[in-house]
């Protein structure tokens, strides 16, 4: 998670605290400097010692739980090496703002209403006016209380073997479009009376699924599980977490930051899509290329036939020979030509690194088409008895890109594995891929090259006896082009509802937190950013485009082109044939 700037992060550790303790002070200030307050003049000392009363111990409380809470973070980040100025005062902000949105509306209508109240010399709305100002100070006064004392036993018991939250998924591995569950299981976490304890994660966009969940009192005495379902399960390795976990009040007018734990990744294995491939113009060569499907010509050999013994296929039994000569005479299986040649299938994933890749959010699709093609080209081939390998540069799980390769042999679940876990990356090109994966192709191997490249290939050939591409146009894998924003905006959804209506009817049941405005915008201002993502990309796929398809025509290789989504499969078409080894192989050799 990106550390904000101590900037920001002192402005809110001062906007908290200001507004907690000087807040009403300076309201009273100036509505006594606008409205004649002189018959409760006589009991401003009074009503300053109240105030102060109710108003310093839940700060004082406050206070000291964030010191217990940033010390604990402190000790943890010296640990780990990892101790700096931004972090120190971004774990204060955080622990600090404890008063939500409603919790400051409460506030500040209560302030509002004390206004009123001077303003009319209206004595009922004022001390309706005090008692909410005094009943947010002492539910801010609780949750300081819990903030400061309780949390650290919730922590403590964390580390329990009969307490804790953890959280799994059922099943951690699926297939591009499958359901799957999470589940978060408490045993006997401490959860104080009038208080709810509150899980949530955003998760990652592409799973379009928040989860939130709550729990009341009963999970300090038993064992509570809450579950539910992500809506979409799009082919990546997907992490999760950690959880934020709060308490919040009946009211809801506060929430006390508890702990961020509770990680699981989700693993969603791509599927294997069915291939037409229309065979490319007339090769150069004598053989053609990799990706041609060989046809079956009729033999003029004689068949050989052998007495039929206990255990032979019964299929291959020749009837009218059996009849002439008076026992069964089988016909012995054709000598069929395996073939030898070695394949190494790439996955190009690569994007310059800076805005392109920052953008790689708008075209996660376009990566699942070529996975798809790449894995169904490795079967295919498999099929046919080539030796194929299949190499890309993925996530190793811990965040980290690298060059992994895998044998056809090994399996199609561990081909699966390498492209759930393919990613776009600006580290590793195709030399560079070539180069890891045993000092790149030798001179009895094919190379296939599945890429969406926005920019020219790299200059220099790629060796092989022969090198092949397919190749997706970045403009063409985009799709059709988008309206403008404010008509996306506008356009009316499933329910008949337009985006913008929803401000006003509430996508979500009442009271709940999808209904708040700022939640809402911060939902719009990411499909915004999602929406000129995709626009940037399709500038330059626009202007790049053709120069990259015609880049690949003149390189002597062969090139076809990937048209996802045809017939319910991909189609690959031919587009030049290359000259192997005469040409491009030559010129690797010079």
């Amino acid at each position: 998670m990106k550390t904000p700037h101590p900037l920001w992060s002192l402005l809110g550790i001062g906007g908290q605290g200001c507004g907690i303790l000087f807040l009403p002070f300076v309201v009273g200030l100036c509505a006594s400097a606008v409205f004649e307050v002189s018959e409760v003049a006589e009991t401003s000392g009074v009503l300053t010692f109240v105030s102060l009363v109710f108003i310093l111990p839940p700060l004082l409380l406050q206070v000291l739980g964030v010191l217990v809470k940033v010390g604990r973070e402190r000790r943890i980040l010296r640990e780990q090496g990892g101790l700096r100025l931004d972090r120190t005062l971004a774990s204060v902000h955080r622990h600090m703002r404890i008063v939500t949105p409603r919790g400051w509306g409460a506030l500040v209508t209560g302030l509002w209403f004390i206004v009123l109240a001077l303003s009319a010399k209206w004595a009922s709305l004022g001390l309706l006016a005090v008692l909410s100002l005094l009943l947010f100070y002492v539910v801010l006064g609780l949750s300081s209380f819990v903030s400061a004392f309780l949390v650290r036993s919730f922590a403590n018991g964390l580390g329990r073997d009969s307490s804790g939250i953890v959280r799994e998924l059922s099943p951690a591995v699926v297939l591009s479009g499958e359901s799957a569950e999470e589940r978060f299981h408490l045993s006997r976490v401490p959860v104080p009376p009038g208080y709810t304890l509150l899980i949530e994660d955003g998760n990652v966009p592409q799973l379009h699924t928040e989860s939130r969940y709550a729990v009341g009192p009963g999970a300090r005495r038993t064992r509570v599980s809450v579950s539910g379902r992500f809506r979409h399960t799009p082919r990546g390795l997907h992490r999760l977490g950690p959880a934020a976990i709060y308490y919040q009040d009946a009211l809801g007018f506060t929430r006390v930051s508890v702990a961020s734990v509770a990680t699981a990744t989700l693993k969603v294995l791509p599927r294997f899509k069915r291939l037409a491939i229309v065979d490319p113009p007339r090769s150069k060569l004598d053989a053609p290329d990799v990706l041609t499907r060989p046809h079956r010509y009729p033999t003029e050999d004689p068949f050989r036939f052998k007495e039929y013994l206990a255990g032979d296929d019964t299929r291959r039994i020749h009837w009218r020979l059996s009849i002439r000569t008076g026992r069964l005479q089988v016909r012995l299986p054709e000598t069929r030509e395996v073939s030898t040649r070695q394949v190494l299938l790439l996955l190009d994933s690569y994007l310059p690194a800076g805005r392109v890749l920052d953008d790689a959010v708008g075209m996660s699709q376009v990566l699942d088409h070529l996975v798809e093609t790449w894995l169904s080209l490795a079967d295919e081939l498999q099929e046919r008895g080539d030796k194929v390998s299949l190499a890309a540069a993925v996530d190793d799980g811990e965040g980290n890109i690298r060059v992994e390769r895998v044998e056809g042999h090994a399996g199609q679940r561990r081909w699966q594995d390498l492209g759930a876990r393919a990613c776009w990356q600006g580290s590793h090109d195709l030399p560079r891929i070539l180069d890891e994966v045993d000092g790149g192709l030798s001179t009895n191997s094919h190379g296939v090259a599945v890429s969406s490249r926005f920019y020219s290939p790299p200059a220099a050939p790629l060796g092989g006896d022969s090198f092949t591409w397919v190749y997706l146009p970045p403009l063409q894998a985009l799709g059709p082009e988008e309206p403008s924003f404010l008509r996306v905006w506008l356009a009316e959804g499933a329910q008949g509802r337009s985006k913008l209506g929803r401000l006003f009817r509430l996508p979500g049941p009442v009271g709940s937190d999808e209904d708040r405005l700022m939640a809402q915008l911060s939902r719009g201002w990411q499909q915004y950013v999602l929406y000129q993502a995709r626009r940037r990309l399709r500038l330059i796929a626009r202007s790049r485009g053709d120069a990259t398809l015609k880049a690949l025509l003149s390189r002597d290789e062969t090139v076809y082109r990937l048209e996802p989504g045809v017939g319910g499969g991909h189609r690959l078409v031919g587009l030049v044939a290359g000259g192997g080894r005469s040409g491009a192989g030559k010129r690797a050799a010079g």
